[in-house]
């Protein structure tokens, strides 16, 4: 692939962070989706989903909201 003037590793790299930017938020959304949150808290996880895609994404998963956590 060097002769087309394409650099493997840096493919795969470009594919991986690519595949991470992209899925990892879809993810967190579809997952959020299916939580039945409601009102704020699902707006809130919302933008910062959608403001700050990698870090809202694994904000997400560690602190894992839940509906039973509503008041």
């Amino acid at each position: 692939m060097d002769a087309l003037g394409i650099n493997l590793g840096l493919l795969l790299e470009q594919i991986f962070l690519t595949t991470v930017l992209i899925g990892l938020p879809v993810i967190s959304l579809i997952d959020l989706a299916r939580k039945r949150l409601g009102g704020i808290p699902l707006a809130v996880w919302t933008l910062v989903i959608c403001v700050v895609p990698v870090l809202g994404s694994v904000a997400y998963w560690i602190i894992k909201p839940t509906a039973e956590g509503r008041i």
